[in-house]
């Protein structure tokens, strides 16, 4: 739950959020073998938010965003390295 808050018109908020990964699907991936070898390890995520927008103290209207993203997560180095989102 993200509470009520107030941002201005092209303005954006930040918000912290946690993460919770689950590898049981991951079994059957026969190309995460090679990634853990390698280093690398290829995420892809999706979010969305969903919820009731005010304008101009009048008018309420139901709105959502989402965004996908992929990245490399380096296992070495602990970092994320190419990371795009749409």
């Amino acid at each position: 739950m993200i509470p009520d808050g107030k941002a201005g018109i092209r303005s954006t908020k930040k918000i912290d959020v946690v993460v919770s990964v689950n590898s049981a699907t991951l079994t059957g991936n026969t190309a995460l073998g090679s990634e853990l070898s390698n280093g690398m390890l290829m995420l892809t995520s999706t979010a969305r938010l969903s919820g009731k927008v005010e304008l101009m103290l009048i008018m309420k209207k139901r709105r959502f965003a989402e965004m996908q993203c992929s990245m490399v997560f380096s296992l070495a180095a602990h970092t994320i390295q190419n990371l795009e989102c749409e």
